[in-house]
């Protein structure tokens, strides 16, 4: 059964040892990590489904998406933002990133790279200079296809997006 979660909160949002999500609606704003699993080179994150918009690290650091293990999206929607105030990214994890299916965009001042692992293609963009708040940035496919349109709502330098099936070019303007 899916299921529709507003989450607030002063410090971590979800802590656990393992986390999976196969489905619903999760939104979460976290002074610190939108999602932590917590326990060093065990730990695992797994997105099946469901759509997540997380807006982390609105206090003085917090990474969207943060595995002390790895971090595992085969599916869904996953839209991740981190602090613009310290080092912390969309998605961060100590072991592998694999990016196997589902549509993810994830914000930061940097983000883990991705594994090459991944079943599913994707793209990591670190810019040159740090996109102010308010920023446009625009995917498209080879077509001219919108892909993700979006203005950041908060400075941003790293930029990781995956789409099953898409080919990707890149325009961002402030």
């Amino acid at each position: 059964r899916d299921w529709s979660s507003d989450v607030c909160s002063s410090d971590l949002s979800f802590c656990e040892l393992h986390l999976t999500i196969n489905g619903g609606v999760i939104n979460i704003r976290a002074q610190n990590d939108g999602i932590n699993t917590n326990e060093d080179g065990v730990s695992v994150t797994t997105i099946n489904g469901g759509t997540l918009q997380i807006n982390a690290g609105l206090g003085i650091e917090g990474d969207g998406i943060d595995s002390n293990g790895h971090l595992i999206i085969n599916g869904g929607n996953v839209y991740s933002t981190a602090s613009e105030r310290s080092g912390d990214g969309g998605l961060d994890a100590d072991g592998d990133i694999l990016l196997n299916g589902g549509y993810v965009a994830a914000l930061g001042t940097r983000n883990d790279a991705v594994s090459e692992d991944s079943q599913q293609e994707y793209m990591e963009l670190s810019f040159a200079s740090t996109l102010p708040a308010g920023s446009e940035v625009v995917l498209a496919d080879s077509d001219g296809n919108g892909l993700l349109t979006f203005t950041t709502e908060k400075a941003a330098q790293s930029l990781t997006f995956s789409s099953a099936g898409s080919e990707v070019v890149l325009a961002a303007s402030d």
